[in-house]
């Protein structure tokens, strides 16, 4: 069947994801050290000048670094800014985040219309769609689509429109929501800052929650997608309660009283093995 893309976007290369751990790596040894020296970073990672040079051009555009003559550092503002970059995000959990998303995945039938959001979360979901058919994804998130379109497996794939948010990802405005209201889905994969059997999922970018909130509201079953460090834990505002969530899917480090908790609000409750 003819695949087809509809995208109101022309973006090119906007995120390397083949590489996240020793990106993390990077990220971490700045969050220890501060700075450091880009042949000292090249010799502590045992990799060469270039590959140096490829991951701090693609963590420097994405506004995770800044680079300097000689070397590279963390923004001033690294950890209030970090949850809203995407690259950042993209490079921590791995291990939770492809747990997670192979088991969501699991969700997918052949021939289903799901919605997925920005997040970095709902992204590790994409290698482990391959063995549905004819799936056609809704996203507002242009790092999606842009993996997305790599597989050739998808009907189609429509990006919503509107504006997008720098360093995250995320397109929202008013386009976005005119064209929800005319689209539907089975499912609706979706994850935030935070998850609670008490509030559901919370987060803090209140412009993309009010989009997320009407993603749900066109989609037959909504799936929240939080790994095992946000379970439990509340964001500055609750977007979906937790009654209208079908299904939770984590990771095998959640606590047992946190998913006996969402269990018991009647959430269908799916664990990825780490």
């Amino acid at each position: 069947m003819k695949r087809e893309l509809t995208i109101w976007f022309s973006l090119d290369n906007i995120l390397e994801m083949n590489i996240p751990d020793r990106r993390k790596q990077i990220l971490d040894i700045l969050e220890e050290e501060g700075e450091i020296n880009t042949t000292v970073l090249s010799a502590r990672l045992g990799v060469t000048g270039a590959t140096i040079r490829t991951d701090i051009r693609a963590l420097e555009r994405d506004g995770a670094i800044i680079r300097f003559h000689g070397g590279i550092r963390l923004p001033h503002k690294m950890a209030s800014y970090s949850g809203e970059n995407y690259m950042v995000r993209a490079v921590t959990h791995v291990d939770l985040k492809n747990a997670i998303g192979a088991k969501a995945a699991t969700l997918v039938g052949n021939g289903n219309t799901i919605f997925m959001d920005a997040s970095s979360t709902t992204f590790h979901m994409i290698p482990y769609l391959k063995k549905a058919k004819d799936v056609t994804v809704i996203t507002n998130g242009i790092h999606t689509a842009m993996e997305l379109q790599r597989n050739s497996n998808f009907k189609s794939i429509i990006i919503l429109g509107g504006m997008l948010r720098p360093h995250s990802g995320a397109i929202e405005g008013l386009s976005s929501k005119e064209m929800i209201g005319r689209l539907s889905a089975e499912f609706y994969f979706v994850s935030g800052n935070g998850f609670s059997a008490e509030s559901g999922l919370s987060g803090d970018n209140f412009f993309e929650l009010e989009l997320k909130r009407l993603c749900a509201d066109r989609a037959k079953k909504i799936v929240a997608l939080i790994d095992s460090t946000k379970l439990g834990a509340d964001s500055a505002s609750s977007f979906i309660p937790a009654d209208r969530i079908d299904y939770l899917v984590t990771d095998s480090g959640a606590s047992p009283e946190s998913v006996s908790l969402c269990r018991a609000k009647g959430i269908e409750v799916l664990i990825g093995e780490v």
